[in-house]
């Protein structure tokens, strides 16, 4: 079977993309599994695990202050949490993983006490969790399970994540 010329080309990429793409490892963590019990130092001092934050419902973003998006998007989300929790009287908490510096003081101070923040010097948390993008966040709801996972930040962020954290409140409500 000969291909003519202009076809080779598009044959050529379009199998390039199919081996790119099938050598790409899934994600390690998905919708349904389970929150990785991982215990970190917390940028206050002292460690924490995962499963010791009491609360309904669950945000784990991983940042990086030299993340354009992250500087973003972290804000975005804790006014989310926010409205979220002052709305419904949920107690929804905000744990931010850092995965290669500190925040710069400012931020910290902006988005106040309610932030959790861990270092991920170990690199566990990035390995157990697998965000491969920045930002990248997770939502868990009741028993630690996986309910959504946002990678990357951009148009309407701040409005599916608050339209995420209410159904997931208003959920466990009826239960």
């Amino acid at each position: 079977m000969r291909m003519s010329w202009p076809v080779l080309p598009v044959f050529l990429a379009l199998l390039m993309v199919t081996i790119t793409s099938a050598a790409e490892p899934p994600y390690r963590l998905r919708i349904g599994d389970h929150a990785p019990d991982i215990e970190m130092v917390r940028l206050q001092g002292g460690q924490l695990r995962l499963s010791a934050v009491n609360r309904q419902a669950l945000a784990v973003s991983f940042y990086s202050p030299y993340c354009e998006p992250c500087q973003r998007e972290l804000p975005a989300l804790a006014r989310a949490i926010a409205r979220v929790t002052h709305d419904t009287g949920a107690d929804v908490k905000l744990v931010v993983i850092l995965v290669d510096d500190r925040p710069d003081v400012k931020l910290v101070a902006k988005l106040g006490s309610s932030v959790i923040w861990l270092l991920d010097d170990s690199q566990r948390a990035k390995a157990a969790f697998d965000p491969r993008t920045l930002p990248c966040t997770y939502i868990f709801g009741e028993n630690d399970i996986v309910r959504r996972i946002n990678r990357g930040f951009g148009p309407q962020y701040e409005a599916r994540v608050d339209d995420w954290l209410r159904k997931l409140v208003s959920k466990q409500k009826r239960h």
